[in-house]
């Protein structure tokens, strides 16, 4: 079960291209707990990887907390676009299949 139906087509390619990955798994940035979306085992490399969808981004309290976990997470060397994937979306600019398939061959060399 995941929260969202961009999330369900995250998990869905992960889970279609054998790529590791726990959902909402609890992680420590120094005193504070956060639940990235899904944490990933590179299935090559066994690097670790964050996918953090932030799902209403036309929501102005939901951006400003996108912001600052962005912020949490950069604080503790979890850096976006080297170990931090994000993927964005709005209501006029919903989260598509081939978004999902880009980062996937970005990050994990899947060919689609």
């Amino acid at each position: 079960m995941v929260r969202s139906k961009s999330e369900a087509l995250i998990h869905m390619y992960l889970f279609k291209n054998r790529i590791p990955f726990r959902y909402e798994c609890e992680l420590h940035l120094g005193n504070q707990i956060v639940y990235p979306d899904f944490t990933i085992r590179h299935p090559k490399t066994g690097k670790l990887y964050y996918w953090e969808h932030f799902g209403l981004m036309d929501d102005r309290n939901y951006a400003k907390k996108t912001c600052k976990k962005l912020y949490d997470y950069s604080t503790h060397g979890i850096i976006p676009m080297i170990q931090l994937i994000t993927t964005y979306e709005t209501k006029e600019n919903p989260l598509t299949v081939e978004t999902v398939e880009e980062v996937l061959a970005h990050y994990f060399d899947i060919m689609f």
